[in-house]
């Protein structure tokens, strides 16, 4: 008993795949949980820090102070769909398959991995994260969980901040985990030039150089058909075709090129960055290949252009989807109620050390810091690129140096600012020329050689304030 990955139906966050075997069967999947104070979420609590107009600074050990942003979730979830969802996906099943009363059988997830939102950012960088989560989700079991985000830094949910406007909720969680779905035989080459590919894409996205990425949605479908049709990708079907019932299958397969351009970038991340959809929901009537549908999202990082790679990169390569495969899902569930007079307990700031919620102040405050940090790294990137274009640096120092732009902060380096009565330090942001020194210094380790990710950006850290 399994679904046929190419027989979905979706509608109000809910994706179900007919049975291979039994037409009136369907399996379903909540992409996104509705959060009921009582029914679907109970017992919830809420601390954070960090999301507001001053940095929060935290002791790494040793006086290395970092400005982090997080928090802790905790309490019980029911995943489920509710009446609402069950009656919508039914309609359709029967609209498409012309099943009027289809027996839905829900999808079990197992592997599961978690990673926390918290006041629209996902923050699961930096060093001490954890989840208390089920490896194996049953929908409709109560879950008691408890999340925390660790010392999230700063300086990376800058570098791993998106352009994109749709909302998340303020506090959340991502549920990502594996099933398993029957996929109908498809068998294709696949040659291309990664670079052409990468040099269509980007160019596809209407952002200078920055630092951060943005955010592809849905147009990772039109790009995709876009390769094909423009001969950027040549394929040749050996079994199954490129109609819309393999859309699936051709998403998956743009993602194996982007992430093979990802292995010419020695340092850093990349150049594509795939995560967990955290606003999945039913395809659009123009979204024929179901890309929504994804569980994970496709960002490209918008720190290098278009025309970054000078040489050919050649790319063959025999993709097969066929029999039983392992599927990732992923649902969103917010973890917490619009904090009112009446919800506002469950809220606790450790920054200010007093019950509250994530105001407007306090989210602007924390988005103007965001802001004015990519801004300063913006400077140092079309200085960096300026380095390139006249020979001086190559692009290997480029991707180093972008790597470690992404573990610090030019407008949040820590510094001491005095003595509090208790003894110990006030730590506040460092003068510009003091940032400006060290940097200085970074630049000269990383373009002379040194490995990136491990001596220059150990030298990169805050630096150990003496009191």
């Amino acid at each position: 008993m399994a679904g046929r990955l190419n027989r979905p139906a979706a509608a109000d966050g809910v994706v179900a795949y007919q049975d291979k075997d039994k037409q009136d069967m369907f399996h379903y999947f909540p992409l996104r949980i509705d959060s009921v104070l009582g029914e679907t979420l109970q017992n919830f609590k809420v601390d954070y820090y960090g999301i507001n107009a001053k940095p929060y600074w935290v002791d790494m050990g040793g006086g290395n102070y970092q400005s982090c942003v997080g928090g802790n979730l905790s309490g019980t979830a029911v995943p489920e769909i509710t009446t609402t969802q069950r009656a919508n996906i039914s309609k359709v099943i029967g609209d498409v398959y012309g099943v009027k009363k289809p027996n839905l059988v829900p999808l079990v997830l197992t592997g599961t991995t978690v990673q926390p939102i918290f006041a629209k950012h996902i923050v699961d960088m930096g060093t001490g994260g954890s989840a208390t989560f089920p490896s194996e989700v049953t929908l409709g079991a109560s879950t008691g969980y408890q999340i925390g985000s660790g010392n999230s830094l700063f300086a990376e949910l800058v570098g791993n901040e998106q352009d994109q406007s749709a909302p998340r909720p303020d506090f959340a969680i991502n549920i990502s985990g594996e099933t398993e779905l029957y996929a109908d035989p498809w068998v294709a080459e696949i040659h291309a030039d990664l670079r052409r590919v990468w040099e269509y894409t980007r160019t596809k996205v209407d952002v200078g150089l920055n630092i951060g990425w943005f955010n592809l949605g849905t147009s990772i479908d039109k790009i995709t058909q876009e390769l094909i049709t423009n001969n950027v990708v040549t394929i040749r079907y050996v079994q199954g075709g490129g109609g819309n019932e393999f859309g699936w299958q051709m998403l998956n397969t743009t993602k194996t090129l982007f992430e093979a351009i990802n292995k010419q970038v020695t340092a850093g991340e990349g150049l594509f960055k795939f995560e967990p959809n955290p606003t999945p929901q039913e395809p659009a009537k123009d979204d024929k290949w179901a890309s929504k549908l994804l569980p994970f999202t496709t960002s490209v990082n918008v720190g290098y252009v278009s025309n970054f790679f000078k040489q050919e990169i050649t790319f063959d390569q025999t993709v097969t989807f066929e029999g039983m495969m392992p599927v990732r899902l992923n649902s969103s569930m917010a973890l917490a109620v619009p904090c009112a007079a009446t919800t506002e307990s469950h809220f606790y700031d450790l920054q200010l050390m007093q019950q509250g919620c994530v105001t407007r102040e306090k989210h602007d405050g924390l988005q103007n810091r965001i802001n004015t940090e990519k801004e300063a790294k913006r400077q140092r990137l079309l200085v960096y690129m300026a380095k390139v274009e006249s020979g001086e640096w190559t692009p290997q120092q480029y991707s180093a140096m972008v790597a470690v732009l992404n573990t610090i902060t030019l407008t949040e380096y820590p510094s001491v600012g005095g003595i509090r009565a208790d003894g110990s330090p006030e730590i506040v942001a460092a003068a510009p020329e003091e940032v400006e020194r060290v940097l200085a210094r970074i630049e000269e380790a990383v373009t002379g050689g040194l490995v990136p990710t491990q001596r220059a950006s150990r030298s990169a850290a805050p630096r150990r304030v003496k009191v």
